[in-house]
């Protein structure tokens, strides 16, 4: 059970655990990365309620704690039920670490649906040493319709470790350098500062703005995030050498801002090392621009089976110059889902599986749907099928995400 403590104290630990982030460049770490892919639900475990897993899961990682510095958990979390709150986790005997939400989702977050990465710290003393180490769930039994339930789709312990006691891949980017512009193209590179590492896989990352697939409504951040394991949404990734890539930034939004990319560099040994990152780089298109119109008024329990549901976006741009743009969301269930409208306009019709994760980029040819302004996006409700009420789609925060190509 966990122990008691004054609200001070709870408050102060969620701040705390909210404010740990992921890593950052010139971090030594391992990922032992969990993911439930079989059961229904598309591969989740389903944390609450009448359906929910019972007992503690025992990971088969053999865990290596020799020079570590701190521990953390990346949880994998779907809102799933509204209204569900509590969701924390035990690893081994440790207290009850309550997992928090995102800031930037109103409250009450538990009325918005959502699928984020939370991070948790976790203490390195309560973690063993090779194999053995398990983990449970739980929520609050508290819920308005009396059926709590999160999904959780992964649950993946990194490890950090004195870069100057752990062997670890030692590169940098060579491709593009500090200070450069960069157009709709980009060669992305590396070179090793020792010629003997063996490489397993390269990721590419950015600090920028761009649309927030990570579900905390964070615009500018390091993108990227995990499903079932597999990193998701980032630059792009290479397995043989010489390990680079290309980064087409058609559809990349205009900076305000200098971006930065830094690499993941895993080894064969499961080390990975994040490389310094190059800094001060520039988006230069010259006459085409990407407008980012970043949805607001949110509905709360965006669930398509309930009736339509509408949010508001913004268009700046001279769209004279439009050609073509995207809506851009994560879903759950998107299979029962009866269309997307742009102030009134039908502009797609639906895509995905039922009872499952998944991630949209909807490319929009017809651009006459948009205006100057205000802009409303509605989604469709879900009829019954057969005679029977059916799931419906669940929009995930922050909404549906709107891009526009403006080419002179």
């Amino acid at each position: 059970m966990m122990k008691s403590c004054c609200p001070f104290v709870v408050i102060l630990m969620m701040l705390t655990v909210e404010a740990f982030s992921q890593p950052a460049p010139g971090d030594v770490f391992r990922e032992y990365l969990w993911s439930k892919e079989d059961g229904d639900a598309g591969g989740s475990l389903r944390v609450g309620g009448r359906e929910g897993y019972d007992g503690s899961i025992v990971l088969e990682h053999d865990f290596d704690l020799e020079h570590a510095t701190k521990a953390e958990v990346v949880i994998e979390k779907i809102l799933c039920h509204d209204g569900t709150t509590g969701l924390a986790i035990q690893v081994n005997e440790s207290d009850w670490i309550y997992v928090p939400e995102p800031s930037t989702i109103p409250v009450p977050r538990s009325a918005y649906q959502h699928h984020f990465y939370p991070i948790v710290r976790i203490p390195l003393s309560g973690l063993k040493q090779g194999k053995g180490n398990t983990f449970r769930m739980k929520v609050d039994e508290k819920h308005p319709w009396n059926w709590p339930q999160n999904l959780i789709y992964g649950v993946h312990f990194r490890i950090y470790y004195d870069p100057a006691q752990k062997p670890h891949p030692a590169f940098r980017i060579t491709s593009p350098q500090t200070g450069e512009t960069m157009g709709r193209s980009v060669t992305l590179a590396i070179e090793a500062n020792r010629p003997n590492d063996k490489i397993e896989q390269v990721d590419y990352v950015g600090l920028y703005e761009d649309v927030n697939f990570e579900g905390d409504g964070i615009y500018r951040q390091w993108h990227y995030h995990f499903f079932h394991g597999q990193i998701m949404n980032h630059i792009g990734s290479a397995t043989r050498a010489p390990y680079d890539a290309t980064w087409d930034t058609s559809w990349v939004p205009d900076q305000k801002e200098p971006m930065q990319i830094a690499a993941r560099i895993k080894d064969h040994s499961g080390m990975i090392y994040m490389t310094e990152a190059v800094d001060n780089l520039h988006l230069v298109r010259p006459g085409f621009s990407v407008e980012l119109c970043k949805p607001y008024n949110i509905p709360k329990k965006w669930v398509t089976r309930s009736g339509e549901k509408e949010e508001y976006f913004d268009v700046t741009g001279n769209l004279g110059n439009a050609v073509a743009a995207q809506l851009v969301w994560s879903s759950w269930s998107p299979g029962y889902m009866r269309g997307v409208y742009i102030n009134d306009a039908k502009v797609f019709d639906r895509e995905g599986p039922n009872y499952q994760y998944f991630a949209h980029r909807v490319t929009v040819n017809d651009v006459s749907c948009f205006e100057q302004g205000v802009n409303v996006l509605k989604t469709g409700k879900t009829p019954k099928i057969n005679g029977k009420m059916v799931h419906g789609m669940e929009v995930n925060w922050p909404g549906i995400m709107v891009l526009i190509q403006y080419q002179e």
